[in-house]
């Protein structure tokens, strides 16, 4: 499995999903990436971020209390995670099955954020409702 393979960006009705592998550097050079989510980056991730590292490694890193992380929050970001977990069959046998759940930024951090460092847990792509940023001014 390549790294490319989660370096996309994909949108829908109500959000822009980005792959897990996308750096900030990568997201501003494409072109299916939302002006207004470029300037996000521009005027307030630069600020503290290194625009090379990759939008997952950053919110396993964000200080909940910092303004970035409230930016996130108004924007609904929303993280997708998968990890595996013992399930029964029918026949009473142990399986492993596999959980994909999207949650809000404010969930991820408390929750999944440790599975994910303890590679327990995996990202698998970060989402922005496209209404709320809308909304959003940049100032």
């Amino acid at each position: 499995m390549q790294n490319d393979d989660f370096k996309y960006v994909i949108q829908d009705t109500s959000s822009v999903y980005f792959g897990r592998e996308l750096t900030y550097t990568e997201m501003m050079k494409r072109d299916d990436v939302p002006f207004k989510f470029k300037a996000i980056i521009n005027v307030h991730i630069a600020k503290d971020t290194d625009l090379d590292q990759k939008m997952a490694e950053h919110l396993l890193e964000i200080d909940t209390a910092s303004f970035l992380y409230s930016i996130f929050e108004q924007l609904k970001l929303a993280v997708r995670v998968c990890y595996k977990t013992e399930a029964k069959s029918f026949l009473g046998r142990k399986k492993e099955k596999w959980i994909h759940k999207a949650c809000p930024i404010k969930q991820f951090c408390a929750e999944y954020r440790d599975l994910v460092k303890a590679q327990e847990a995996m990202i698998e792509d970060i989402s922005v409702s496209k209404l709320a940023l809308m909304v959003m001014n940049i100032g």
